[in-house]
């Protein structure tokens, strides 16, 4: 009996009460999330939500130890301890569909939104805005950027049949010529853009730079480069211009 005394210490009054009321606390913080979670699929379900399509919960319960303390250690008085209790793991998540146009696919992402007071707030859709928002209009947010991320797929998809196009239209109409892919581009301090382009070099050097239209045969010259001219001197270039009709 006195070598099972020297394993296990025993705990006064106050520090039993003290490590009930820690776990209890641990516990009811499981609990507290497991309901939050019923309580976001609830207001989303109420508001137009579709589960699966505009929302997903993922979750589990699982049997584990959890570690937790009391005491101080300034005085001397922490203890650690180490019980099993069911842990709750899980969250209510909004689906964003995300567009790459490297590998030309969709991927759903999930992410996460605050509920308070019956409205809702998603940094990741609310470009990092902490309002809180009517969950009709956060359900519209969420539907305009997923649509978005389909015309998006749309329109990549779109271009690369008309780049294919031009570029086989214009090697067939001048197979003496180099025409390759280009890309041109627009840069400010605040963003930047870039489109496909169509670069068809002569053998003289001279060249013009396509940019595409929205539809097949609509494109139009971004640039052109005539090695002839350039190579003239002002006195010839002013009689070119002039002689011109």
């Amino acid at each position: 009996m006195g070598q099972q005394l020297e394993l296990f210490e025993v705990l006064s009054a106050e520090e039993e009460q003290q490590k009930s009321d820690t776990l209890n606390r641990i516990i009811k913080n499981h609990k507290r999330r497991m309901d939050l979670t019923q309580r976001k699929k609830n207001i989303l379900l109420e508001n137009g939500f579709v589960e699966g399509t505009h929302f997903v919960i993922e979750e589990n319960i699982e049997t584990e130890n959890v570690k937790y303390e009391i005491g101080y250690s300034y005085d001397d008085t922490r203890k650690s301890f180490t019980d099993k209790i069911n842990v709750y793991n899980g969250d209510c998540y909004l689906i964003l569909k995300d567009f790459y146009a490297k590998t030309n696919i969709i991927k759903n992402r999930n992410i996460t939104f605050d509920l308070e007071n019956g409205k809702l707030n998603s940094y990741s859709l609310q470009n990092y805005s902490s309002r809180f928002i009517k969950p009709t209009t956060m359900l519209n947010k969420l539907v305009e950027a997923n649509q978005r991320a389909d015309y998006e797929c749309l329109a990549h998809n779109k271009t690369a049949l008309i780049l294919e196009h031009t570029l086989n239209k214009y090697k067939t109409l001048y197979p003496n010529a180099h025409v390759m892919q280009g890309t041109g581009y627009r840069s400010t301090n605040s963003s930047y853009y870039e489109w496909k382009t169509v670069v068809v070099t002569f053998k003289s050097g001279s060249s013009i730079t396509l940019r595409l239209g929205t539809d097949k045969d609509k494109e139009y010259i971004s640039k052109s480069k005539d090695v002839v001219v350039d190579e003239m001197s002002l006195t010839e270039k002013m009689d070119y211009f002039n002689n011109q009709a």
